[in-house]
């Protein structure tokens, strides 16, 4: 990741009104929004035993990150969909790449899953491989949220700054 750009007053606004909260003041990102992808993940993680939980992952729909907090109920939702807009390009970017497979991969599940529904062995052993993917794109997502590269290298600059 290269050097980031001097903070623009907007972007030194946003900053310090996040503060303090649990939205990440580097990034103006937060990992509140990763709760409508954990419920899927939880129901995905129990189906291989319960396949009738699959009509449940069927139902759930994905949400953008300001309809999320927009539903969420919490009290910091309209400082995250405000601050949303603001998110710097070099997290934004890979933030919402990985959302999207993080739906994509969901829709591709609850597929195969549908398809497999009659060989118990094949469900588990989808249920269980969708789980762990999902999960492993939420740790790239919060990786992210927490102005790590998306790649997981970081360059000196931002290794510096986590101490």
């Amino acid at each position: 990741m290269s050097a980031a750009m001097p903070d623009t007053p907007m972007l030194a606004h946003y900053r310090r009104l996040t503060e303090n909260t649990t939205i990440d003041s580097r990034t103006l990102l937060s990992t509140d929004y990763f709760n409508h992808f954990n419920e899927v993940i939880m129901l995905l993680s129990m189906v291989g035993d319960m396949p009738e939980m699959l009509d449940d992952i069927k139902a759930w729909r994905p949400l953008s990150y300001c309809e999320h907090f927009a539903r969420s109920g919490l009290a910091i939702a309209p400082l995250a969909a405000e601050c949303y807009a603001h998110v710097p390009g070099e997290f934004r970017v890979p933030f919402d790449a990985t959302i999207d497979e993080l739906n994509a991969t969901i829709a591709e599940g609850v597929e195969a899953l549908e398809a497999a529904k009659a060989d118990p062995a094949l469900f588990g052993h989808l249920a269980n491989e969708y789980w762990r993917r999902l999960q492993d794109l939420v740790d790239r997502a919060g990786a992210i949220v927490h102005g790590m590269a998306p790649c997981g290298a970081m360059d000196q600059d931002a290794i510096d700054a986590l101490f």
